[in-house]
């Protein structure tokens, strides 16, 4: 074989391997843009549902606000009075129409570790939106003890109301702190939720 040959042929491996190697970094690029754009996607329905939750959380809380406060304040008349704490003066002095616990959905916090949309958020939003659910697991667990404490039988077989306004009314103190901390912090993570999905909204 000449020289002029062996020239040629190298020519020929050089632009066969160049070729292949664009077809692969083509090929790498496409995959990333994909992936990167079913991520922004999967963020994008994340944040929606986020914001759909959270909103139809923030009204369960308030909804009760103030039936919890004038509840507190019955009962705190009701049990510093000197009068005999009977069940009929209960009934009469304060105005109880169920303890009204919040129910907390949680189904978008569900999916978005499920599907690990999570990960594909801003991580300091990422932060703020975790903040939510575990102040609104807390919540829920307060909530959930004192129902099961209060609604057993031992606790509906006294005859004495003083015991469980004395109860309802500690856990009635925790909720009128808790129910406001919690607007609040809705309050504060919407509006970022919000301008995310815009910015999101925008990059498309």
């Amino acid at each position: 074989m000449s020289l002029r040959g062996e020239h040629r042929t190298f020519a020929s491996l050089l632009i066969e391997v160049g070729l292949i190697t664009v077809g692969v970094f083509l090929a790498l690029w496409a995959n990333n843009w994909h992936e990167d754009r079913e991520h922004r996607a999967q963020a994008h329905a994340a944040l929606q549902n986020f914001l759909a939750e959270m909103t139809a959380n923030r009204q369960a809380a308030q909804e009760n606000r103030d039936y919890h406060e004038t509840l507190l304040k019955e009962l705190d008349r009701f049990l510093k009075s000197t009068e005999p704490a009977t069940e009929e003066r209960m009934n009469r002095e304060v105005h109880f129409r169920g303890v009204r616990p919040v129910v907390f959905e949680h189904t978008a916090w569900d999916l978005a570790l499920a599907t690990q949309a999570l990960s594909y958020l801003d991580p300091s939003l990422a932060f703020n939106i975790s903040k939510v659910y575990t102040q609104q697991n807390s919540f829920q667990t307060l909530q959930n003890s004192f129902l099961a404490s209060a609604y057993n039988p031992a606790t509906m077989a006294l005859n004495d109301s003083k015991g469980p306004a004395t109860a309802m009314r500690t856990y009635l103190g925790d909720v009128n702190f808790q129910e406001p901390a919690m607007i609040k912090r809705y309050d504060e993570v919407i509006p970022q939720i919000q301008r995310a999905l815009g910015g999101a909204t925008a990059s498309k």
